[in-house]
């Protein structure tokens, strides 16, 4: 899969892991990267970082998982 799009976004998700997720968007592109906010423990941010073909695919899904937030698009 040759991505045409970089993501990067924030994503505040009280009732998921960084492992649900991950196995969430893993079929929608490559070189994802998940990381949580360890500086507010409670917060339930979650930096992702991912290529993609299709970013509405991606942010749909991630829509029913919680709040994005810092959308970054290269």
């Amino acid at each position: 899969m040759s991505a045409k799009y970089n993501l990067e976004f924030i994503l505040h998700a009280k009732d998921s892991s960084s492992k649900i997720i991950k196995n969430s968007l893993a079929e929608f592109g490559s070189d994802l990267v998940i990381s949580e906010d360890l500086e507010q423990k409670e917060s339930h941010n979650y930096k992702v970082s991912m290529a993609t073909e299709d970013p509405t695919l991606v942010f749909d899904l991630c829509s029913q998982l919680g709040r994005i937030r810092s959308v970054k698009i290269h």
